[in-house]
């Protein structure tokens, strides 16, 4: 996909719909730090986004569209996100009388018809450092799922296993940008799921999370399990203290754990 000729079709397309108000490029193509395989996201600012939300076409015509998802953002703004042949493009589509204006990324206005643009900013959210509450929802969050992976793993459930290890993983990860945010401070940009972790996340920690994945293999999985689970500890541990927070009795975790997975007797692979 031509990204540079998609974003002229848009942006002429955008001139003659008068519903259109304001089109803006943002993330790291905004910034010009894009990867060659990365997406273009683009926010479309509209009187009625329901005008656009009830049709495809405006998106159909930009490519060979393979897959789409409706889904909303985290203001709950509707968002389209389109598999094109060649390149994906992730449309936010923006009331004009709800917008902020303030972007947490590079951003670059395409298009202004009102000049409300001339007012948009960019700033960067303070870090998101864990509570009391959401270190416990972590934490509890975590020690289910590796108990919950110890039982499938004992049970013979692999893709039951690969589902459960998913959330434990999810929790791990939340772990690791906290730690790293502790340690490093502004100096490293924990990216949405993971992305970019080759350049944020230290190398130690790569490391050790070689050996937190698992095949199909029970005897594979259980390994990985207790992997996951002593990172996840160590790293609890120190965000606790670092934070001035109370811990969590991953020991107690690891013993229910342990008693699980030797119920299991000889695996059955």
């Amino acid at each position: 996909m031509d990204y540079d000729s998609v974003l002229r079709d848009i942006i002429n397309w955008a001139r003659s719909d008068r519903n259109i108000r304001c089109v803006v490029l943002t993330g790291s193509a905004a910034a010009a730090s894009d990867h060659p395989l990365s997406d273009r996201d683009i926010e479309i600012h509209l009187r009625d986004p329901k005008a656009l939300e009830r049709d495809d076409y405006w998106w159909n015509a930009l490519g060979t569209v393979l897959a789409v998802e409706k889904l909303e953002d985290a203001d709950g703004q509707p968002t389209r996100l389109i598999y094109y042949s060649g390149g994906k493009l992730d449309f936010t589509l923006v009331d004009v009388t709800v917008a902020s204006g303030v972007y947490d990324r590079p951003f670059r206005v395409l298009l202004d018809k009102d000049g409300a643009a001339q007012k948009f900013r960019r700033s960067k959210p303070p870090a998101a450092l864990p509570d009391q509450e959401t270190y416990d929802e972590c934490v509890n969050w975590a020690s289910a799922a590796a108990l919950m992976t110890a039982k499938a793993i004992v049970r013979n459930e692999p893709w039951s296993v690969k589902i459960r290890d998913s959330d434990l993983k999810s929790e791990l990860l939340r772990m690791i940008e906290w730690d790293h945010l502790l340690r490093y401070g502004g100096s490293r940009d924990v990216r949405y799921l993971g992305t970019r972790m080759r350049q944020w996340m230290d190398t130690e920690t790569q490391k050790r999370l070689e050996g937190c994945w698992a095949t199909f293999s029970l005897i594979d999985s259980e390994r990985a399990l207790i992997a996951s689970h002593q990172l996840f500890h160590e790293l609890a541990a120190k965000v606790a203290i670092a934070r001035g927070l109370i811990g969590f009795d991953h020991e107690a975790v690891r013993a229910e754990m342990s008693d699980i997975l030797t119920t299991a007797g000889q695996f059955d692979e």
